[in-house]
């Protein structure tokens, strides 16, 4: 893809948008200060020198020459501070209708947007998922993981075909994120999500043609309500978009673009940046 400018683009946690922290407090990173050790506390790491200014402190100058006396009050434990881990899970439209038509290869623009985000992402050291939807379902080709060939390898060999199960692809990804969070409460994720918009697979297989679209925003609401990140990406061509597309991001209070305006770099900074 072109090297092309993005633009303002103000990716925010889900409907609250609110402004994540680059890092988090934890047991393990980079030693940054020490804390009061809280009663009955058992398993810390000891800051040697701030318990030992502690017990000096407290015994001031009548402590005695050679001798001093370490309390419980004293201990301090290490404090770490670690950059927060960022998620980014791809969900991506591999249906028919991102086949190449002659006049705009959908699915080699989406690969290439992909692509292009992942060279930066792994730079960062950022887990990226791919979600794949196509004929019936949506599959995890990708568990989140920091290998830039492995991701690299699944998605050019992304089959293209079928139908577009895309209530399922929002689902699955979704579930990934969940799934991540139980293993780090702190993570940051973000769903990128390209597709042309034509949804034609329910979730639900009693819903009915009618209200496949309906189905879908509402499982996009629930995802906004679970602070999760979220940038729409409309593959149509630029003279026809996808106004599916629109009222996806606004469901999911996320941020809407036309790959046409996504260069590369633009789009690399946004992401990685985030």
């Amino acid at each position: 893809m072109e090297d092309l400018d993005l633009g303002d683009l103000s990716l925010t946690g889900g409907r609250r948008g609110r402004t994540k922290a680059a890092s988090v407090m934890g047991s393990s990173g980079r030693y940054i200060r020490a804390l009061p050790v809280r009663d009955q506390e058992r398993e810390f790491d000891l800051a040697a020198d701030a318990t030992i200014r502690a017990a000096l402190l407290r015994q001031g100058p009548n402590a005695k020459t050679g001798s001093l006396q370490v309390a419980a009050a004293d201990l301090r434990k290490k404090a770490y501070r670690r950059p927060r881990q960022t998620l980014v899970v791809f969900v991506v439209d591999s249906s028919d209708s991102m086949g190449d038509d002659g006049t705009y290869a959908r699915i080699k623009a989406a690969k290439g947007a992909v692509l292009a985000i992942l060279g930066k992402a792994y730079q960062r050291r950022h887990r990226v998922g791919l979600v794949v939807f196509r004929e019936e379902t949506a599959a995890v080709v990708l568990q989140p993981t920091t290998s830039l060939s492995l991701a690299q390898r699944q998605l050019r060999t992304l089959p293209t075909g079928g139908a577009t199960p895309f209530a399922d692809g929002l689902m699955k990804a979704w579930r990934l994120v969940r799934t991540e969070r139980l293993k780090d409460p702190h993570i940051r994720p973000l769903l990128v999500i390209l597709s042309d918009g034509e949804a034609n697979v329910p979730y639900d297989p009693q819903c009915r043609a009618a209200d496949i679209e309906a189905e879908l925003l509402a499982i996009a609401g629930r995802i906004g309500q679970d602070e999760i990140a979220s940038l729409v990406i409309d593959t149509r061509p630029l003279s026809s978009p996808a106004p599916e597309m629109r009222r996806l991001a606004e469901a999911l209070g996320g941020t809407y673009q036309h790959i046409s305006t996504l260069k590369a770099g633009g789009m690399v900074r946004a992401v990685v940046s985030f």
